[in-house]
């Protein structure tokens, strides 16, 4: 679609840390053993008087963080409301490919990895304001980079050349 389009680019931009510190719908609980735990937490939170008779800390989840089953559901609900508030929304027929209600910006989705279809430099600008409201974003201005492969853009020729390093 790029490609097709006259005058269209190609941006990426990437999440960082996507998962982590999302608020929860409700708090989990998690039961680890103390000795997962380096020294300077245990004395900090004192976890020695709080460990179990089998050596095991309950500790409250109250974000998102790696290895919680249903982090990524919580996430991307959370990124769906963000993203709508801005006028930003996903297709009901594709998932991962969204549009802006009025100008003709595109991307599609995985997970962290945002690879954006703009016309005009300041629609870009646009949802990069809109996710750095709550995110760190990080932006491949030349669109070099998606989901691991590396691209190369010709623009006027009308082509792109796709390549996975050590593939």
């Amino acid at each position: 679609s790029v490609i097709s389009t006259e005058g269209a680019r190609f941006v990426g931009i990437d999440i960082k840390n996507f998962y982590l510190n999302t608020p929860m719908d409700k708090p989990e609980y998690l039961r680890m053993k103390l000795d997962n735990f380096p020294n300077d937490v245990i004395d900090h939170y004192n976890l020695r008087k709080k460990v179990d008779d089998k050596g095991f800390v309950v500790t409250r989840v109250d974000k998102g963080m790696y290895g919680l089953p249903h982090a990524g559901i919580v996430t991307q609900r959370l990124l769906e409301k963000r993203l709508g508030d801005e006028g930003y929304h996903q297709s009901k027929s594709t998932p991962g490919f969204w549009k802006h209600e009025s100008p003709p910006i595109c991307f599609s989705l995985v997970v962290d990895d945002f690879g954006v279809k703009y016309e005009r430099r300041c629609d870009v600008e646009h949802l990069l304001s809109a996710l750095r409201k709550d995110y760190e974003v990080e932006t491949n201005k030349e669109g070099k980079k998606y989901c691991g492969f590396t691209l190369d853009w010709d623009y006027a020729g009308r082509k792109v050349h796709l390549s996975m390093s050590g593939y």
